[in-house]
């Protein structure tokens, strides 16, 4: 099992690596100058603006020299824990999205507990009540949510608890610490939200998957020996059947980091997802490129992590 973790991890290096080049590419092969915007907003159109003063500008930007020896200096950077100085209000990066990642840890910590209670459960309990009304019920319910977009189900839901219930969540966050109650409130619908897109797929697949083990033979004989039927779906079946929910629990991990950007700005949560948006339309390069490559490293790291889970539900894949 160590080798195969160890392989993984070697593999994990120029993998990340090959993600900071696109992302850095990305950023600075958009057309304009960012240098060019902050000379000329707000000047007057008779004064000259010499080639110097360009220079000036890039050189206190990081905009000076070639793509690789930018690229070199800001992943140097990147590594030692310095994400850079944001262009718009000339703070560290590291110091605006510091308070934000709490704010987009606990929603995707809630986003992530909500998808698993309902998809693991709901598909053990589809499949074990095949072609029932309890089957139609979760399966529609999987896919009404897959079909909608994130942002729709956000604003019906609003729509639906002011016109309904005459209720809104609290539009102003506040930290676990501050006011437990009304964070609760405030994270709760957003989490349900992302949550449920979440698990639609997870609980189909988790439904076919049980339903493909349960006609295994030693699930039959547990079935002959009188065991209760609960612990044969949660004990010998569920653990065989997770292993392509794994699979796909780490793409869903790419789905719901973009759903909480879209999340974030319709709740109006402090989140780097809104930082993001900020970020994309101030053009602030070092925000964009920190928060970029911080979300790309989490989906690397849920890769990693589905990798090592395979090991250990499935002891085959650690020798191949």
């Amino acid at each position: 099992m160590r080798n195969y973790i160890f392989r993984r991890l070697a593999l994990f290096v120029p993998t990340a690596f090959g993600v900071s080049v696109i992302i850095f590419l990305m950023l600075h092969v958009i057309p304009g100058d960012y240098a060019t915007s902050v000379l000329l907003s707000g000047t007057d159109r008779t004064i000259i603006v010499t080639e110097e003063d360009f220079e000036r500008i890039r050189e206190k930007l990081g905009l000076n020299g070639s793509l690789p020896e930018q690229y070199f200096r800001w992943a140097g950077k990147f590594v030692r824990g310095d994400f850079g100085i944001s262009w718009t209000n000339r703070r560290p990066v590291l110091d605006r999205m510091g308070p934000r990642l709490l704010v987009s840890a606990e929603l995707a910590f809630l986003a992530v507990l909500i998808a698993v209670v309902i998809a693991i459960p709901g598909g053990v309990l589809a499949a074990a009540r095949r072609d029932t009304w309890v089957d139609y019920v979760f399966r529609a319910l999987s896919i009404g949510f897959e079909s909608a977009p994130n942002f729709w189900l956000a604003l019906l839901a609003i729509l639906i608890l002011l016109a309904v219930f005459g209720w809104l969540p609290p539009l102003e966050y506040k930290p676990p610490w501050v006011d437990p109650w009304t964070n609760f409130q405030t994270l709760l619908l957003p989490a349900l939200i992302v949550g449920a897109r979440s698990s639609a797929g997870m609980l189909r697949m988790t439904r076919s998957s049980v339903l493909e083990v349960m006609r295994e033979d030693y699930v039959r004989t547990a079935d002959a020996k009188g065991l209760h039927r609960p612990r044969v779906l949660f004990v010998h079946v569920l653990r065989n059947a997770l292993l392509p929910v794994i699979t796909l629990a780490g793409f869903e991990v790419v789905i719901l980091m973009g759903g909480l950007v879209v999340i974030e700005s319709v709740f109006n949560l402090p989140g780097i997802g809104k930082l993001l948006i900020q970020g994309i339309s101030g053009r602030d390069y070092p925000v964009v490129q920190a928060i970029v490559m911080f979300v790309a490293m989490i989906v690397l790291l849920a890769n990693l992590l589905v990798d090592v889970l395979y090991s250990i539900f499935d002891p085959r894949i650690r020798y191949t």
